[in-house]
């Protein structure tokens, strides 16, 4: 799998990560193995961490705005409390 290279507008920033060797090459030999690069392996995780980052923060917007009542502590602890013993019978029952 060829690398591509893709064209933006935003200009880019050169990021300087000190590792042990260990982890550097744990990583080497990951991007080997998926016949990448460390620098790909690396832009493509922070991609994934900035898509996340937003996904979340629209999940939080979106809770925020919700029009229903909010549950009382009582309400919520009951709640929490009938789906923890459910899953301890269902855990016994294995």
């Amino acid at each position: 799998m060829p690398n591509e290279f893709i064209a933006t507008s935003e200009g880019t920033q050169r990021l300087n990560v000190d590792l042990p060797k260990s982890q550097y090459f744990a990583l080497k030999s990951y991007a080997l193995h998926n016949q990448t690069t460390v620098s790909q392996l690396v832009r493509d995780s922070l991609k994934s961490i900035v898509e996340y980052d937003a996904w979340f923060k629209a999940k939080v917007l979106a809770a925020q705005a919700d029009p229903r009542p909010a549950i009382a502590p009582e309400e919520w602890d009951a709640i929490r409390a009938q789906k923890l013993a459910e899953r301890k019978a269902l855990a016994g029952k294995a």
